[in-house]
């Protein structure tokens, strides 16, 4: 099965400086490539840690003022040369919110977009990775 015939939720294109912490480094990009409600793929300058290594992830929206951050939790799922995919398990309710409202905001389909946060309520954990 290909891997965007298991996601729950649609990707969108969007750009924004992340920062992400894992295996005791930080990380950062100047762009994300796509987002999604579990997960991002990112621009990666230097070699991202191991697939399943536990990070928190920083993304920071432009344009506002304050400056608006989403905060996640979460474990990198892929990494090759020069790109970072995370999937994302924890977010706050504020960072959540404003998670929402950008894909709703930048999605192809707004309508499949909204159908697929209120059949999944939220953010779900990736249960394969805690041995569930």
């Amino acid at each position: 099965m290909r891997d965007h015939d298991r996601r729950q939720f649609q990707r969108v294109p969007f750009r924004a400086e992340v920062t992400v912490r894992a295996a005791g480094r930080t990380l950062r990009s100047g762009s994300t490539l796509d987002l999604s409600m579990n997960g991002i793929l990112l621009e990666a300058a230097e070699a991202p840690p191991a697939e399943g290594t536990p990070c928190d992830i920083a993304i920071t929206l432009t344009g506002s003022d304050p400056l608006v951050t989403i905060s996640a939790r979460g474990f990198i799922v892929r990494s090759g040369p020069g790109t970072l995919a995370a999937r994302l398990s924890e977010v706050d309710l504020d960072s959540y919110q404003h998670l929402r409202q950008l894909i709703l905001h930048n999605a192809a389909d707004p309508d499949q977009a909204e159908r697929e946060l209120s059949d999944h309520q939220g953010i779900r954990p990736d249960h394969r990775k805690s041995g569930r």
